[in-house]
């Protein structure tokens, strides 16, 4: 059977924005996921006006707050 796309998709990003929605899923710690976002900002895959990743979509100023988040171009 093949997966679907949100399973391809959380495998690629670690994570899917449903995830956000989830009490169970773990955030990670404050430090964490500014410097997560920091890196983000030095990113040229980046839409600075959105927080938006042109690689994976993602609001990347929510997505660093999620702990089993990947960057798409493996930076953090």
């Amino acid at each position: 059977m093949s997966k679907s796309r949100w399973e391809l998709y959380k495998e690629k990003n670690g994570v899917t924005p449903l995830d956000l929605l989830n009490p169970r899923t773990k955030h990670s710690t404050e430090e964490q996921a500014n410097a997560r976002f920091e890196i983000c900002k030095g990113c040229p895959e980046l839409i600075k006006l959105t927080s938006q990743c042109k690689k994976c979509g993602c609001v990347m100023s929510i997505k660093t707050k999620l702990e089993a988040a990947k960057c798409p171009i493996g930076k953090w």
